[in-house]
């Protein structure tokens, strides 16, 4: 997942994932090789610290309110939507109404 960057992206995947992988290798049209330049033990050393930079960085987003912002930001989607639907709706019964009174006078 190097979004057209020069470079190697390693994603560690496990046997549950198979289905994940298989999903992203149809959405980019491209298969993922195996790395055999990354073994198990390679992985199990650096989990440590990815699992310490992921705690940190979700004790972060606490911090600074990001699960209210996300919620906010969900709820505001949903009234703009509703909004969006009824103005739609509304749009629509306008036109029926113009095109009936257009065929009345016609």
């Amino acid at each position: 997942a190097r979004a057209g960057r020069r470079g190697r992206a390693v994603s560690l995947v496990c046997e549950t994932d198979v289905s994940l992988v298989h999903a992203a290798e149809e959405m980019s049209g491209r298969k993922m090789d195996k790395c055999n330049d990354v073994t198990d033990d390679d992985a199990v050393r650096l989990l440590g610290s990815v699992s310490k930079a992921a705690r940190l960085t979700k004790m972060k987003l606490m911090d600074i309110g990001f699960d209210d912002l996300v919620k906010r930001q969900k709820e505001r989607k949903a009234r703009d939507r509703r909004e969006r639907v009824k103005a739609e709706r509304a749009a629509n019964r306008l036109m029926k109404q113009m095109a009936k009174k257009k065929q009345e006078a016609a």
